[in-house]
């Protein structure tokens, strides 16, 4: 049961969202299928007097099952309690008669400790995996188009809503510049503009830089990277001007359905985007680095940034490994030169005590 005021203030807080923070109609989605929760948390008590439930919100989130009997991870419970904090913390500045029980202290409460789990190889993407994606044949051009968006994926970090929407004005591959702003009519996340850059990678830089020249001689500039296809004849198509919303999904279909027929193991878009941050983390030598890779992908905090990025198995390996052996010679290098120091003081010392024990000997 969901409490009816309840439910209008969540929908006046979602048009606020929307309207002042220019959230796109996704982000809104996962927020509205957010507040379900909180929701049904308070069932038919009002909002007001959420301090006073019985249960927390933690302790509703680590108790709830689905359908299928399965709980909800740690990191979703953070989204659902942070959009939660969200919502209250509206509540106080915008309701403040109605909700002078909603206290700052009872705000910091709504947090939870996350338990970090071992990182899974397998939401990411190797660039050996991906070079061989791009040496797998393909027989028509459905299957060349999703070559390329593969690759260009794992060269640029885009998210796929941002790539099957991007306009071939948008993209200069001379400069090796993408130009993500929803003034081309790019679905950016909350529709933020920036200028970002492929990796030039030179194998799988030709895979794109053929698919760039081939749909440029055919589509003018406003045309789509990511080219319409029609289905009655596998060729392009000119009749297409506006971004479908199942474009992300025809993506996903095309690419799964070729890489099964070559027995090539499936990834989705996001782990192409987080394999070009593994590639760029490897590479990175400090925070400026760091900072530049969070920017191509459009991240607001470096946090977000190194969740997506965490260090596989075998890089942290080889990393603590260098680390151990150049410790090891680094106290070497400092015995040796502290031994020769001794040395060199006892010879120095021989040299003055030389002629006196001399004459003690002959005396």
């Amino acid at each position: 049961m969901i409490n009816r005021q309840n439910k209008k203030f969540v929908d006046e807080y979602l048009q606020y969202r929307e309207r002042h923070d220019n959230l796109d109609h996704k982000s809104i989605r996962l927020e509205r299928s957010l507040s379900i929760h909180y929701l049904t948390w308070a069932d038919l008590q009002p909002f007001k007097n959420a301090p006073k439930f019985d249960i927390t919100l933690k302790e509703y989130l680590k108790d709830y099952r689905d359908a299928t009997g399965k709980p909800i991870s740690q990191h979703y419970q953070r989204k659902i309690i942070g959009s939660a904090k969200s919502f209250f913390t509206w509540l106080t500045i915008h309701k403040p008669k109605g909700f002078r029980s909603i206290t700052p202290g009872w705000l910091s409460t709504l947090k939870i400790r996350i338990i970090q789990d071992e990182f899974d190889d397998t939401d990411t993407i190797l660039l050996e995996e991906v070079l061989q994606i791009a040496r797998t044949p393909v027989s028509n051009v459905v299957q060349e188009r999703v070559r390329a968006g593969a690759v260009f994926l794992y060269l640029s970090g885009m998210r796929i809503s941002a790539f099957v929407s991007m306009p071939l004005k948008a993209v200069n591959l001379i400069s090796l510049e993408v130009r993500q702003t929803p003034k081309l009519g790019i679905r950016t996340k909350n529709k933020k503009s920036a200028t970002t850059f492929i990796l030039e990678l030179q194998e799988l830089f030709g895979i794109v830089k053929a698919w760039d020249a081939k749909v440029r001689k055919v589509l003018s500039p406003e045309g789509f990277w990511f080219a319409p296809i029609a289905p009655q004849t596998g060729e392009f198509d000119l009749e297409v001007t506006e971004v479908g919303e199942h474009r992300s999904t025809r993506f996903r279909k095309d690419l799964n359905e070729w890489l099964s027929k070559h027995s090539i193991e499936y990834h989705t878009p996001h782990d192409f985007r987080r394999g070009h941050a593994n590639f760029l983390f490897d590479k990175a030598k400090d925070v400026n680095d760091m900072e530049a890779v969070r920017d191509n992908l459009m991240h607001e905090s470096l946090t977000t940034t190194e969740r997506y990025a965490r260090q596989r198995r075998d890089q942290r390996k080889n990393r603590i490994l260098k680390m151990s052996k150049q410790l090891v010679t680094e106290a070497n290098t400092d015995i040796s030169a502290d031994f020769l120091a001794k040395l060199e003081r006892m010879s120095l010392l021989m040299e003055k005590l030389e002629p006196k024990m001399l004459e003690m000997v002959r005396s």
